[in-house]
């Protein structure tokens, strides 16, 4: 553990290094070639002050490493572990670099010192200097005059380091950062059951970074236009059955056939969201449809999705397409207010309790909360892919649509030993307990600490807690938002979910979808709109 505002432990960065490369040596050698192996195993192989001086290079912003910065109370002897590193090709001192790298670690005054007119350049702020010598002096020049001020270093291979902290971590999110959050008490993780990760060979591997890369792309287009067309091929033509990366190239997808709408590249945005098999591909087909007027290619779609709708969103479109007030109609109150504060949904809330009772807004997170209390050892029981790396809050497929389906068994279990309501309510006191804290991508402890589980509990009737939960595990990847915004509870012992809406507000597809839900489950909801007195 780490102390807040203490020095860290002298072996902290280098055990914490150790611990992630061992991980990775062990789990993913197979996806890993030979140098980068080699990479792995001469770090692991270098002495106690060659290992702590890298491992405090990998977690620091580069790629350049000024040489006078690195002194590091842990590290004995720095010109002899840098010498080591260096002879195991780990870093290196005389690559070739760009030149604002170089500009990027020198600082003010050496930027001044690096130009012919210093006098007049010295009142410039370092960021202008930077673009007056770029824009004045060959890259070798500033190089050759840059290494004259300041000796630096590189990482040799960063995008070894790169590829070791994806696998380990699963994302580009996460990084060294992880460790010191957890060491300092501030983030607590789950206990669980790690298993291989899901990609069998390097060609799985490459086909993934590739994959990642495209996905990347995707958000970049509007900077980079022209790639739009081979960018969609691309993604259209990476083949995968590895159902982590489908649901990548699917996103991206979406993501560029949005962007094609936008720019007007109608016929583009068609193909694009043909290539992908969920909501709302076809929806935006048919939008796309109706903007070129082609009304018999609008109806063939529509047909098709009444046929065989892929979500309820997907269904309740094609029911409501064009047509006011069709579909589900959820109970609807309207207030008169004289006007509308800063919060409409405490302005709702003061309204709802002026005669008794008590009330919070939740929006998703209560009902959230309490499905991830309730299936707590389901969502961290092992699977296959689920868990591969120790700072993970939920399975990496807890959104995925067929999350339930395979944990049917697991799910089914838990939910027949808590068939008694006293149970239930016994097994959520008890996991709020236990796990008090520990990072759960469903629970918001926060929430739960301010409106207190013993409260909802005696507010809302345990059934109802079951009904609602064991629907949304089997629906996180459509249902986890959209629920109303106040939890309210009265005087006479009743409470209900109300969905507060301004006066030019209105119900979105997915609260619509579930008002319906609810309806269906029993759960006492309504809609609380707010209107605006007339002035007349």
């Amino acid at each position: 553990m780490l102390t807040p505002d203490q020095p860290a432990p002298e072996d902290y960065y280098q055990n914490n290094c150790r611990t992630l490369l061992r991980f990775v040596h062990a789990q993913s050698r197979h996806l890993l070639d030979d140098s980068e192996l080699h990479q792995i195993e001469a770090f692991l192989g270098t002495t106690d002050d060659a290992q702590r001086l890298f491992a405090r290079l990998l977690t620091r912003k580069g790629p350049l490493y000024r040489l006078d910065s690195l002194n590091y109370r842990e590290v004995g002897d720095t010109a002899s572990a840098l010498a080591e590193l260096s002879a195991l090709g780990l870093v290196q001192s005389d690559a070739v670099h760009p030149a604002d790298q170089v500009l990027h670690i020198l600082r003010k005054h050496e930027l001044v010192r690096m130009c012919h007119d210093k006098r007049s350049l010295s009142r410039f702020k370092k960021t202008e200097l930077t673009a007056f010598i770029l824009g004045t002096y060959p890259d070798p020049v500033i190089v050759r005059r840059g290494r004259a001020l300041a000796g630096w270093c590189s990482v040799a291979r960063p995008d070894v380091w790169t590829l070791v902290r994806l696998l380990y971590f699963g994302d580009r999110i996460q990084d060294w950062s992880a460790f010191v959050l957890r060491d300092l008490g501030m983030v607590t993780y789950e206990q669980v059951e790690f298993s291989r990760p899901v990609l069998r060979s390097r060609s799985d591997l490459i086909r993934d970074l590739m994959l990642r890369s495209h996905s990347t792309l995707s958000r970049r287009v509007d900077d980079f236009p022209t790639l739009g067309p081979e960018l969609r091929q691309a993604l259209i033509n990476a083949h995968t059955d590895n159902r982590f990366a489908k649901r990548r190239q699917e996103r991206a997808l979406l993501r560029l056939g949005a962007w094609e709408e936008r720019q007007g590249r109608l016929e583009d945005a068609i193909l694009t969201y043909d290539s992908v098999r969920r909501h709302p591909a076809r929806e935006r087909i048919v939008r796309v449809l109706d903007r070129l007027g082609d009304e018999t290619a609008v109806q063939a779609v529509l047909e098709e999705i009444r046929q065989t709708p892929i979500s309820d969103e997907e269904a309740q479109f094609a029911q409501r397409f064009r047509k006011r007030r069709a579909g589900f109609q959820p109970k609807t109150t309207v207030i008169d207010i004289d006007a509308v504060e800063s919060s409409v949904e405490i302005q709702a809330l003061e309204i709802l309790t002026r005669q008794g009772g008590w009330g919070a807004h939740v929006e998703s997170r209560l009902i959230n909360s309490l499905t991830g209390l309730m299936y707590w050892p389901v969502i961290f029981s092992g699977m296959p892919g689920a868990f591969t790396n120790p700072f993970q809050t939920g399975p990496n497929d807890l959104y995925y649509d067929d999350f339930a389906v395979a944990r049917r068994d697991a799910i089914e279990d838990l939910e027949g030993s808590l068939e008694d309501n006293s149970e239930l309510r016994r097994h959520l006191l008890d996991i709020a307990d236990r796990k008090q804290d520990v990072a759960c991508s469903l629970v918001s402890w926060k929430l739960l600490g301010e409106v207190g589980l013993e409260n909802v509990l005696a507010a809302m009737p345990v059934e109802h807690i079951r009904r609602i939960c064991a629907f949304l595990i089997r629906n996180l990847h459509q249902r986890r938002a959209g629920l109303p915004d106040l939890f309210v509870t009265y005087s006479d012992g009743t409470y209900e979910l109300v969905e507060v809406k301004g006066p030019n507000d209105q119900l979105q597809p997915g609260q619509r979808v579930w008002f319906r839900h609810m309806h269906e489950l029993g759960i006492p909801s309504r809609v609380l709109k707010l209107k605006l007195r007339s002035s007349d």
